[in-house]
């Protein structure tokens, strides 16, 4: 994991806090100097930290492959782009649907 990315906010990361707790979550803020970041952590090892923001050496994250979604996923997303009368989402969300089941 001593990979040296420069990551940007948004960027789902994966790896382990200066202890050790393995954390999968996602780029809130880079701090100066730009080898800490700080993270949203979604899931960890540690049940305390999932829900809050800490600070992490960017050498010791991994950025998480991005995955395409899974068709229940879009048929989820397409049951929002109903209830929010948005058409145009929902024929974007429909035609990926459609590729998925090709």
């Amino acid at each position: 994991m001593k990979n040296k990315v420069n990551f940007n906010v948004g960027h789902w990361v994966q790896g382990e806090t200066w202890d050790k707790q393995s954390i999968y979550g996602y780029v809130i803020n880079i701090e100066k100097p730009k080898d800490i970041a700080k993270v949203y952590i979604v899931d960890s090892v540690n049940v305390k930290l999932p829900g809050r923001m800490i600070r992490v050496l960017s050498k010791s994250l991994q950025e998480v492959p991005e995955q395409a979604p899974t068709e229940a996923a879009i048929e989820q997303l397409i049951d929002i782009a109903l209830l929010t009368k948005d058409e145009k989402w929902f024929k974007q969300l429909l035609n990926q649907l459609c590729k998925i089941r090709m």
